[in-house]
C-alpha cells in the first residue's frame, strides 16, 4: 500500500516519463533514473506491506485470546461485577473486530 507522498511522487515520475516519451518518440527515451526511482518507491512500499502483514496476525490472535478471557469472566460474574464484565467483553469484541479488519487488508 502506498502512502500519499509515495503516490504523489509516483505520479510526478510518471508525468516526467510521459514527457520524455513524447519528446523522444519512444519508450527507450525514458531516463533510467526515473525507472530506478519508481522501483525504489515500489520496493519500499512492498517491504512495508509485508512487515505490516506479519504484525497483523499476532495482533488478531492476542485480541481473540483476550475476548475468550473476558467472556469467561462474564460467565463467572454476578451482581454489580457483571456490568463491568459485560463492558470489558464488548471492548474486547471491538478490538477483535478492528484486528480482523486490519488482518483482512493483507490477505
Amino acid at each position: 500500500m502506498y502512502r500519499a507522498g509515495e503516490k504523489f511522487r509516483l505520479g510526478l515520475l510518471a508525468v516526467r516519463g510521459a514527457r520524455q516519451v513524447v519528446k523522444g518518440g519512444s519508450e527507450k527515451a525514458v531516463s533510467p533514473r526515473i525507472d530506478r526511482a519508481m522501483g525504489r518507491i515500489t520496493d519500499r512500499a512492498q517491504q512495508r506491506r509485508e512487515h505490516e502483514a506479519r504484525t497483523a496476525a499476532p495482533q488478531l490472535e492476542t485480541a481473540e485470546d483476550q475476548l475468550a478471557r473476558t467472556e469467561t469472566a462474564l460467565r463467572a460474574a454476578k451482581g454489580p461485577d457483571k456490568g463491568a464484565a459485560r463492558r470489558a467483553r464488548n471492548d474486547a469484541k471491538a478490538r477483535v473486530h478492528r484486528a480482523e479488519a486490519t488482518a483482512c487488508r493483507y490477505r
